[in-house]
């Protein structure tokens, strides 16, 4: 009795057939979490460069006057912010705006747009006449897709993460 089970424990420990598989059973979950996160990120940064480069451009509407010679509020704002955006994803609905007339640089606003991880922004468009420096900031709450990787730290109460852009600028004169 005692032979035959040490001649099955060796051939057990002999036999390799679903090695790979069993590897594979605990390799699989870290693998996958670390691919979804690389994603997750590149999504995160790839909207806030496109949140960026849309600002710039509306910005520029701004700038150049076009913006206040055919009336733009606050609304045709963000609409054409989110139509130069590639991935919007509800962007309309949820981007804040705070556009001010900057008078001196000890009269740039330096409110953190959260207050106890709630965001706490008031939005404002104010573009200025020909001449002026006006400070654009753009800021829109993205839920991220694996929300329970806390992956950044600065998330608020409710899980998403606020992207934002600024563009700074002097009104062309007109």
């Amino acid at each position: 009795m005692i032979r035959r089970l040490r001649s099955a424990s060796s051939a057990f420990r002999r036999n390799r057939q679903g090695a790979a598989a069993v590897e594979f059973a605990l390799l699989v979950l870290p693998f996958f979490t670390i691919i979804f996160v690389i994603l997750q990120i590149s999504l995160m940064f790839f909207i806030e460069t496109g949140l960026d480069g849309a600002l710039i451009k509306s910005a520029r509407k701004v700038r150049t006057g076009y913006a206040t010679t055919n009336g733009w509020t606050i609304s045709n704002f963000k609409n054409d912010l989110c139509a130069n955006l590639a991935l919007s994803f509800s962007c309309s609905s949820q981007l804040l705006v705070v556009a001010v007339v900057i008078t001196d640089m000890s009269s740039v606003p330096n409110n953190p747009p959260t207050t106890n991880g709630v965001l706490t922004v008031t939005e404002q468009y104010t573009t200025g006449k020909s001449g002026d420096y006006v400070l654009i900031h753009a800021y829109l709450p993205w839920k991220p897709i694996l929300p329970m990787y806390n992956f950044a730290g600065a998330q608020l109460k409710d899980g998403t993460y606020i992207l934002g852009a600024a563009s700074l600028f002097r009104n062309e004169p007109s």
